[in-house]
């Protein structure tokens, strides 16, 4: 009996001498998880705030338009950096109300710096400018100067307008979308810092379909939210059937709700529609986290969040006057880009979900990546609704 145990607890100790075949893999797992938390943990430092995420590459906006002789120039930029650049009032954050008043006070420094930043020339002859208004409003959930800017101009002729605000000595990524009525035509323009100059009679419908494609595809791609929510949904997926049925419900959705948007036909405050994309990002998040509960509700749910981003991607857009062809050419183009870009996260993540699930570990990515994104929504949900 002594040497039958003797011998079975030998063979227990050479066995376990030897390697055993689940102890690599569990090794690799901890590690892996150890590797996704301080991943997530570096993500979630790293993460702009929702003002954050539309002010590294600011977006203005722009409505010009002929009055008999004089041309009334709307300029709408980001408040921080156009008081940089202008020498208005003190750098640090600031209050609607605070930066309103100091847009007021220094409305000179204001009116110099545009001098040098925006010009409007008929037939090559420098119209003169004076600031008539000022004011400060809510976009993007920050303020955003609005000058009236009253060019006289000696009659009528070609018009071109030259634009170098703040693209010309801060933000080289900024943009500015302007819609122009001038010397009997209307259409929309995209300042930027490749095209700093719009000649009334020369835009081309090729070059204008260009430029917003190209808008849009940017947007998407630099609002941080709407790429977390699109994360978020492919995260989840189950394959290419279930990405093909999510990707449409929120194309569809969010197209709808831009056109009505854009053209003011559908009116909700920011103050409403910021806070419930953070929500959305939190909700598609979580619900992936805990296994998809009401998994057979998912396309009516994406869809009812696909109709709050277009809301928010038509804060991109600004129309004025009827919706001629040149606007929804422009509409149309932007929303192109969008889809494009959306198509792009789609064809470089997807493959990478898929291959990831390959692996026993995937499961530590999948709840490290959705507690990160659910953090991240709650956050600007909260942040949001704060500020609005």
């Amino acid at each position: 009996m002594s040497r039958r145990r003797s011998t079975v607890c030998g063979s227990d100790r050479r066995a376990d001498r030897s390697p055993r075949p689940g102890r690599g893999s569990a090794r690799t797992e901890s590690t892996t998880f150890l590797a996704v938390v301080l991943a997530s943990v570096w993500a979630v430092c790293l993460l702009p705030g929702p003002a954050a995420a539309h002010t590294l590459d600011t977006q203005g906006f722009s409505e010009i338009a002929q009055q008999g002789d004089d041309v009334r120039y709307e300029l709408v930029v980001d408040y921080a950096a156009f008081a940089t650049v202008a020498g208005v009032g003190e750098p640090g954050d600031i209050s609607t109300d605070d930066a309103e008043r100091e847009l007021k006070r220094d409305q000179d420094e204001a009116a110099e710096y545009l001098d040098r930043h925006l010009q409007v020339l008929v037939d090559g002859v420098v119209c003169d400018a004076v600031v008539e208004d000022t004011g400060v409003e809510q976009r993007f959930e920050q303020p955003y100067a609005r000058v009236s800017v009253l060019f006289d101009c000696p009659g009528t002729g070609e018009y071109e307008v030259r634009y170098s605000v703040l693209v010309g000595d801060l933000d080289p990524g900024h943009g500015n979308v302007a819609s122009y009525h001038l010397a009997g035509e209307t259409g929309e323009f995209v300042f930027d810092a490749e095209h700093r100059e719009l000649l009334v009679g020369e835009a081309s419908l090729v070059r204008q379909v260009y430029r917003f494609a190209a808008l849009g595809f940017h947007h998407i791609l630099g609002g941080l939210d709407h790429v977390l929510f699109v994360v978020a949904l492919l995260i989840g997926a189950r394959g290419l059937r279930e990405v093909l049925g999510v990707v449409t419900a929120f194309t569809l959705a969010h197209s709808a709700t831009l056109v009505l948007a854009a053209i003011d036909v559908l009116t909700v405050p920011s103050s409403v529609v910021e806070p419930l994309i953070a929500l959305s990002i939190a909700y598609v998040a979580a619900a992936n986290a805990l296994g998809r509960p009401g998994a057979r509700y998912q396309l009516p749910v994406v869809f009812g969040f696909g109709l709050l981003h277009g809301m928010g991607f038509a804060g991109a857009l600004q129309f004025s006057g009827d919706l001629d062809w040149s606007a929804v050419s422009s509409l149309v183009s932007f929303n192109v880009g969008i889809e494009l870009g959306q198509a792009l996260m789609v064809a470089l993540l997807l493959p990478m979900f898929l291959f990831v699930r390959t692996f026993t570990w995937s499961r530590y990515v999948h709840f490290g990546a959705t507690g990160v994104i659910t953090t991240v929504g709650v956050v600007w949900f909260v942040e949001r609704l704060v500020l609005a």
